[in-house]
């Protein structure tokens, strides 16, 4: 009887038979619904491991941003948003109250002040707090960029990871970044990309939960910038990308439409009231306003070329994504509107072909790619639309803060169509793979660059100057900052430009009157703060001005009339003008109007020295010596060097014994 063979493997000295040619593919590729959301390919040859790149992105993001950690405010509205703003250095459960209903710098957004109240609370007064906190939302919205770009690829991880990061490292977005009152532009951006995910959620499960939270989130991004009405549309425009080649025919259900009643009817209401505040209201007394803007700087077009700017800086807009060079702070308008220069009349032919091809394909699209530009132009151009100058607001044709987040549908469009034309072929797909990657990295080196552009004032304005060197609102404002440093010559270096330049505008003459005054040309001082009533006679610091400058060279009477003319303007700014009111009512002799005035001032602060003095010289001259001891010992104690109030106590103390 034969032995029995073991079960077992062939001998491996024996090779296995060889299988016949087979006729599938070579690598085996699993359907798309069945590719971990972790491991999504960006190609069925091509695979994104998304938790080993998109942590990369987001350091990488980090970084860049992080050389403008140790900048400081600029005063260019920070100082109405944080830095002179009391509300939001003090934020005590009151002054919070406040800010609910302010207006701050012609704009209504609770939520941003408030969020910079407890940035200051939390941080202190120092602007790295507040650019830290920044830089952490834009990362934030990074990550959600990454998730909707994600999503609306049909979870793409190579799409939806250069998406992020040529969003996140986009030297334009710098200045929503690193400027600190543009907190609105990050923080209003995160609600509304939120909400965009999440109504993506809601068209999957139909839960009436989805759409109350996309509400809440649609009403937190309003409350934090007004520009965030415009997301219904975008909701719209969801609907078409998502329903596919069934677009068209599916946004004429009512029932698409109904949905956005109660976010179209807020949409107005936020509107009515961005309107009326810009336009200096406080929205038929609801709302307070606390921390006034200056005016805005330079000469609005006339209406014949409203078309010619809005579309210039709409193309200008399409440039600087793809060559992001020569950003500045400040893009003002050619030659003060005196002329149209002959490249602005590119502006309207651009216009005119982007939005008309992108017509052209919603008319005709069949195919993804189609729908892709129509869901691309359309994104930037719904959420940019309200701030291209076809209604001008401010001085500027354009601004890099604009761009942040409406550049998403433009990215969007640009990196899904490298994937959809190139996704056949591994070797085009790593040429687009490299392309991209290097213009990542050039908007990683540009956005370390631009940060320091923000370092404070100076560098801020001297940097947009190499651009527009003739150009009188940048030396205006670099004149501001050098008069605050106490360097007058330089200031008025600045100033003197601004009105070589063709300068109109009163706070440069205000300027200049600041800068004589300080140089002790009291003449010349007051002939500019003259020319500056003139230009503008509704301005108290103008007025508060000229009457130090009056006291300075004895014209009493004429003090009196500018100080009281600056407290009818301004009554809040009382604790500015009564000392110096109360001065001059001193030097006429006019000892009860002056002691009334340094009374009121010592109930605001209690421990300044010299009113302490000035009202015991009052009470001494009204016969009461026993005060005006009292408050001359006082002075003395608070500032042991004051000179005068030690005489005068001398005086006092010898005529008693």
């Amino acid at each position: 009887m034969a032995k029995q063979k073991p079960v077992g493997s062939r001998p491996v000295s024996r090779p296995p038979t060889p299988s016949p040619p087979a006729r599938q593919p070579v690598v085996a590729v699993p359907a798309r619904s069945s590719t971990p959301d972790h491991q999504t390919a960006g190609s069925d040859r091509f695979r994104v491991r998304i938790p080993v790149w998109l942590p990369a992105v987001l350091l990488a993001v980090l970084i860049a941003f992080s050389f403008g950690f140790g900048n400081g405010f600029v005063d260019w509205d920070d100082s109405e948003y944080v830095f002179g703003n009391p509300y939001v250095l003090e934020p005590t459960a009151d002054h919070v109250r406040t800010l609910l209903q302010s207006v701050v710098a012609l704009n209504y957004h609770p939520l941003t002040m408030v969020s910079l109240a407890a940035n200051s609370a939390f941080s202190g007064s120092g602007a790295t707090s507040f650019i830290v906190t920044n830089t952490v939302i834009h990362l934030l919205n990074t990550l959600l960029v990454f998730s909707l770009a994600y999503q609306l690829s049909r979870k793409n991880g190579w799409v939806g990871l250069f998406v992020a990061a040529l969003w996140g490292l986009h030297p334009m977005h710098v200045e929503s970044v690193i400027w600190v009152s543009e907190r609105k532009d990050v923080l209003y951006t995160f609600f509304f990309l939120l909400a965009c995910l999440t109504y993506l959620r809601y068209r999957k499960s139909g839960a009436f939960s989805w759409l109350f939270l996309i509400f809440i989130l649609f009403v937190l991004s309003c409350l934090s910038k007004a520009m965030a009405v415009v997301l219904p549309l975008v909701l719209l425009l969801i609907d078409y990308w998502q329903a596919g080649d069934q677009g068209i025919r599916k946004m004429t259900k009512p029932a698409v439409w109904l949905e956005k009643i109660p976010f179209l009817m807020v949409a107005v209401l936020v509107g009515l009231i961005a309107t009326d505040v810009q336009a200096g209201g406080d929205f038929h007394g609801w709302l307070i306003r606390i921390a006034e803007k200056k005016d805005a700087v330079g000469q609005e077009p006339f209406a014949a070329r409203w078309l010619v700017y809005g579309t210039y800086g709409f193309l200008m807009y399409l440039v600087k994504l793809v060559a992001p060079f020569r950003l500045s702070a400040f893009y003002p308008y050619p030659e003060n509107v005196r002329t149209i220069e002959p490249h602005h009349w590119l502006g309207p032919v651009a216009f005119g072909l982007v939005v008309g091809y992108a017509l052209w394909q919603l008319v005709s699209a069949k195919t993804e790619r189609q729908r892709l530009v129509v869901f691309g132009i359309g994104f930037f151009l719904i959420t940019i639309l309200l701030v291209l100058q076809f209604m001008t607001v401010g001085a500027a044709i354009m601004a890099d803060r604009y761009s942040y987040l409406s550049y998403f549908g433009l990215i969007f469009m640009i990196v899904y169509g490298f994937y959809l034309l190139t996704h056949q072929s591994p070797s085009h797909l790593r040429l687009a793979t490299i392309g991209l990657g290097l213009f990542a990295v050039l908007c990683f080196y540009r956005t370390t660059q631009q940060v320091q552009v923000w370092k404070n004032t100076e560098t801020l304005w001297t940097h947009a100057l190499q651009f527009y060197p003739d150009n009188d609102q940048m030396r205006e404002g670099l004149g501001d900052y050098y008069g605050k440093q106490n360097r007058i010559d330089e200031a008025l270096q600045q100033f003197q430009a601004a009105v070589a330049n063709g300068n109109s505008r009163y706070h440069c003459y205000e300027g200049l009157g600041n800068a004589y005054g300080l140089k002790n040309e009291f003449a010349k001082a007051l002939d500019m703060y003259g020319q500056a009533i003139r230009l503008d006679s509704t301005k108290s610091d103008v007025y508060y001005n000229r009457g130090l400058t009056y006291n300075k060279v004895g014209r009493f009477e004429d003090a009196l009339r500018d100080f009281n003319q600056a407290l009818a303007l301004a009554p809040g700014k009382d604790t500015l003008v009564l000392t110096a009111r109360g001065f001059s009512y001193l030097q006429l002799k006019q000892y009860t109007a002056s002691l009334a005035d340094y009374e009121r001032y010592l109930g605001y602060k209690p421990t300044d020295p010299t009113a302490l003095h000035n009202r015991g010289v009052n009470r001494f001259y009204l016969g009461d010596r026993a005060g005006a001891l009292a408050d001359i010992r006082r002075a003395v104690i608070l500032k042991p060097d004051y000179e005068e109030a030690r005489n005068n106590l001398r005086q006092l103390e010898q005529v008693g014994q």
